[in-house]
């Protein structure tokens, strides 16, 4: 009986043992509360990687990017707010932090310029598909030669006939 006692209270021991070994939360390292926590997540979305171009702070797994969450969840329990964090970050690592430029200032061009090159490219092909398709209007007057007596030919008219012989004349040849 006494053995049986003394393995069962080692087997407490060593299981109480692992439990505590687990140590905290993986989710939730810095014992932050639900709110916290879901801003937290915000924010993490929010922010972009220094490093790598183009991957959320709450997906990259840089070792900075660990730092920068650390960094967040301590700034949550001091009390700071949303706008507080994401400005110091952006203080200490530029705009590029936030993903997208701001919209103000010379950044507006970035979220301006390309609306206004599809408008210019759709104005653009609007007015050559207009210009393609008129007919070519041309005087009346040239496109007959002058008729009736003492009428000069007209100088296409005579470039065409002097055309037209000569092809004709090659086309007896081969025949």
């Amino acid at each position: 009986m006494k053995k049986s006692l003394l393995i069962a209270f080692i087997l407490l021991i060593v299981m109480a043992g692992a439990a505590f070994a687990q140590g905290a939360d993986p989710n939730n390292p810095h014992d932050l509360t639900p709110e916290q926590l879901a801003q937290a997540k915000e924010i993490q979305t929010e922010l972009w990687c220094p490093i790598c171009q183009g991957v959320r702070l709450d997906a990259c797994e840089q070792k900075v990017c660990q730092q920068m969450r650390d960094m967040i969840d301590e700034m949550l329990k001091e009390g700071k707010s949303k706008d507080e964090i994401i400005n110091e970050f952006v203080d200490q690592y530029g705009v590029v932090i936030l993903g997208e430029p701001p919209k103000q200032g010379i950044n507006l061009m970035a979220w301006l310029m390309p609306v206004l090159l599809v408008l210019v490219g759709l104005g653009f092909a609007f007015w050559m598909s207009k210009k393609w398709t008129q007919k070519k209007s041309a005087p009346a007057a040239a496109e007959t030669p002058p008729q009736g007596p003492g009428a000069e030919p007209n100088a296409d008219a005579v470039i065409d006939d002097d055309y037209l012989a000569r092809v004709e004349r090659e086309l007896g040849e081969d025949l």
